[in-house]
């Protein structure tokens, strides 16, 4: 059926405004999308990498939010500012709600707050977990290494975010740069466990006090 021109250009014309509007929405959120990757670009290029070990297991199933967790560091690290993390120093964490869409059975998020120097002191930092290695005690080549040593952290500012499929068994680790928290492992079929000794790989910077996020909001990291 022919409709008469007429018509047809009006149809045309109330089409309009809602294309113009969808154009906007799209432009609007491209435009968050590029500051959100700029502001994460700027606090990538304040961080570097560090390696620990786990100091103790952590069960998605039985720790709720709020329950601390340490990280020993395996190599000193020197921070932009200048301070120094020696190896051994603690990192301190917490079991926090999850910030990701991701989903699964079982997850487990983390966020580290804090080093603790064997003096005692205490350096708020920023922390963002990019890479997970379950315990062993030989590297890929077969040679005997200290927890949390058999691998190398490669991490660079150029990586703003990790989504590392089958970390260790059955987990996924999926971590963002610009996430207050550290990182969420997520299992879609058992539930998430951490073993002591586990390797945990990070990108950290100093942190003002008031930056640290709280550990103890938020409602169980155990979806399952």
């Amino acid at each position: 059926m022919k409709y008469p021109m007429h018509l047809t250009i009006a149809a045309a014309l109330l089409a309009l405004p809602f294309s113009v509007h969808a154009q906007t929405n799209m432009q609007a959120a491209s435009a968050q999308d590029a500051n959100a990757n700029d502001s994460a670009q700027a606090e990538a290029t304040h961080m570097v990498p560090a390696q620990g070990a786990l100091v103790a297991d952590i069960d998605a199933k039985k720790d709720s939010p709020g329950k601390e967790f340490q990280v020993r560091l395996v190599k000193t690290v020197r921070l932009e500012n200048g301070t120094e993390l020696h190896s051994g120093t603690i990192l301190v964490g917490q079991v926090v709600q999850d910030d990701t869409q991701v989903a699964g059975n079982s997850k487990l998020a983390l966020r580290i707050t804090e080093a603790r120097a064997k003096s005692g002191d205490a350096v708020p930092i920023k922390a963002t977990i990019v890479g997970v290695v379950g315990p062993g005690g030989v590297d890929t080549s077969g040679h005997s290494v200290m927890a949390g040593e058999q691998d190398n952290n490669s991490w660079t500012n150029k990586t703003l975010g990790v989504d590392q499929v089958n970390a260790i068994s059955n987990v996924d680790l999926h971590s963002r740069i610009a996430s207050t928290n550290s990182g969420v492992l997520v299992s879609t079929k058992d539930d998430v466990k951490l073993k002591k000794d586990t390797e945990i790989e990070l990108a950290i910077a100093s942190a003002p006090k008031n930056d640290q996020g709280s550990g103890t909001s938020g409602t169980s990291s155990n979806n399952k």
